[in-house]
């Protein structure tokens, strides 16, 4: 099931899986330094601000009003 290279295999073989998995590496290296670099953390966490930004004001309104409501009682 495994494309990887066994006991009976070929220098080439093996050198040539080595190869693949440093490609894959690299490229897993490159994703996750994209995803948590500072600038898409930061635009990740303004959308996540903007979506939230409605509810956030409703929780606001009725925050405020439930202070108004016990200030008078």
């Amino acid at each position: 099931m495994s494309d990887r290279p066994g006991p009976g295999s070929s220098a080439k073989e093996i050198r040539a899986d080595i190869e693949q998995t440093r490609e894959q590496l690299a490229d897993t290296v490159d994703a996750l330094g994209a995803k948590v670099s500072p600038a898409n953390v930061a635009a990740q966490a303004k959308q996540g601000a903007v979506s939230r930004g409605p509810q956030l004001a409703v929780l606001a309104v009725t925050v405020v009003a439930i202070v108004v409501a016990w200030r008078r009682l």
